[in-house]
C-alpha cells in the first residue's frame, strides 16, 4: 500500500503508526493486483537481502494468534536449505519461523524445539495466500483459504533479536521470490473473516471484526511494517 494509504488505514483502525527500524536495504517492492482488484504490497527478494526489524514485545505470540501473508517462491535450482519467509528469532530459537520447502512442495513451521511440515504445491509460479491459525494447542494451515492440515505445534514466546522477512535471522536460509500482505493477529481469526478480508483492506467498511487484535500489518511498498499499541 502507499504510505498515504497505510497512514489512513492505520488511523481508521486506531493503530499507532509505529514503524520498526529496518536493517536491510536494496530490496525491490511493488504492488500486485490480486483477484477482485485488491492490491497487495509486495517484497521482491533475490536471496541476498532480508527486511529486518528490531525486536518488539508486541510481536510475541499470544495464547492464540494468526499469521497470514501472500507468497510466491521463485527459485529454479533446489537449494540445500528450506528458504524462510518469516521469522521472529532470538538466542533461544524462534518464537515462530515459517519456511517453504526447498522443493517448493510444502511449508514448514517451527517454534522453540518444535518443527512440523505440511504438503502444498508451490511450483505453479502463482501468488498464494497462506494463513496459520494458532489455537493454543495446534496450528491450522490454510492455503488459498482451503484447509491443508492441523499441525501439533503452537507458537511459543521466546526472547527475540528481531523480526526477519526473507530469512531466519538475517544471516541464512534466505528466500527468493515474492512475499506480501503480512498480517499478524493476537487472536485465532475465524475462517469466515480470513475469507472475507484476504483480498480486502482490513479498514474497509464494515471493518474486520478482529481489528482491535491486529498486531502488525505490512507496508512493504515503503519497506516497513506498522504495529499496534
Amino acid at each position: 500500500m502507499s504510505k498515504t494509504k497505510s497512514v489512513m488505514a492505520s488511523a481508521m483502525l486506531g493503530i499507532a503508526i509505529v514503524t520498526l527500524g529496518a536493517c536491510g536495504g536494496g530490496l525491490e517492492t511493488d504492488m500486485v493486483e490480486a483477484e477482485g482488484g485488491y492490491e497487495i504490497d509486495i517484497l521482491k527478494l533475490d536471496g541476498s537481502e532480508t527486511l529486518a526489524f528490531d525486536p518488539d514485545p508486541k510481536l510475541a505470540p499470544n495464547e492464540q494468534s494468526t499469521i497470514e501473508f501472500w507468497v510466491q517462491p521463485q527459485w529454479n535450482e533446489v537449494p540445500d536449505f528450506d528458504p524462510v519467509v518469516l521469522s521472529n528469532y532470538g538466542t533461544e530459537g524462534a518464537s515462530y519461523l515459517i519456511a517453504i520447502s526447498a522443493e517448493r512442495d510444502g511449508i514448514l513451521i517451527a517454534s522453540d524445539d518444535m518443527l512440523e511440515a505440511a504438503p502444498f504445491d508451490f511450483t505453479d509460479d502463482e501468488l498464494h495466500h497462506v494463513a496459520l491459525v494458532d489455537y493454543g494447542d495446534s496450528v491450522r494451515l490454510l492455503v488459498d483459504l482451503e484447509y491443508v492440515a492441523d499441525l501439533p505445534i503452537t507458537f511459543e514466546s521466546l526472547p527475540s533479536n528481531g523480526l526477519y522477512i526473507g530469512s531466519a535471522d538475517d544471516s541464512g536460509d534466505a528466500f527468493t521470490g515474492l512475499i506480501g500482505g503480512l498480517r499478524i493477529w493476537s487472536v485465532a481469526v475465524e475462517d469466515a473473516s480470513l475469507a472475507q478480508f484476504a483480498r480486502r483492506d482490513v479498514a474497509d467498511e464494515p471493518a474486520h471484526p478482529d481489528v482491535d487484535a491486529l498486531k502488525l500489518i505490512s507496508d512493504f511498498i515503503n519497506r516497513t511494517v506498522i504495529i499496534g499499541e
